[in-house]
């Protein structure tokens, strides 16, 4: 298992499984959303690096601080959100299969 921290790392570990820590998203931006009949919950996740992702859990998430993930990374394309855009027609973005997920506790003296 990869344990990830930066956004950066995700393209070199499509497919793989992984660690992820952050915490769920009070603010939610605009992402390719897809149904997972074995991971019916979908969260908007924060990473600690300041991206966010769409992460699939099989059960509902109960953690109100960080948590940490480890799942499947997967790789998402759909056609670009922005039709006045010719760069090209593909538009992707990394989420998060969940298998397992824990409520980190918070040093409450730092």
């Amino acid at each position: 298992m990869v344990d990830i921290t930066n956004y950066f790392d995700f393209e070199d570990n499509v497919e793989k499984e992984v660690k992820i820590t952050g915490k769920i998203a009070v603010e939610i931006w605009q992402h390719i959303t897809m149904f997972v009949e074995s991971h019916p919950y979908m969260n908007y996740f924060d990473l600690d690096d300041g991206h966010q992702i769409v992460i699939y859990t099989e059960d509902e998430i109960s953690c109100k601080e960080k948590l940490e993930t480890t799942g499947k990374l997967v790789k998402v394309e759909s056609k670009h959100k922005n039709p006045r855009s010719k760069i090209t027609d593909k538009y992707f973005e990394y989420q998060l299969l969940v298998d397992s997920w824990k409520c980190l506790e918070i040093d409450k003296e730092g």
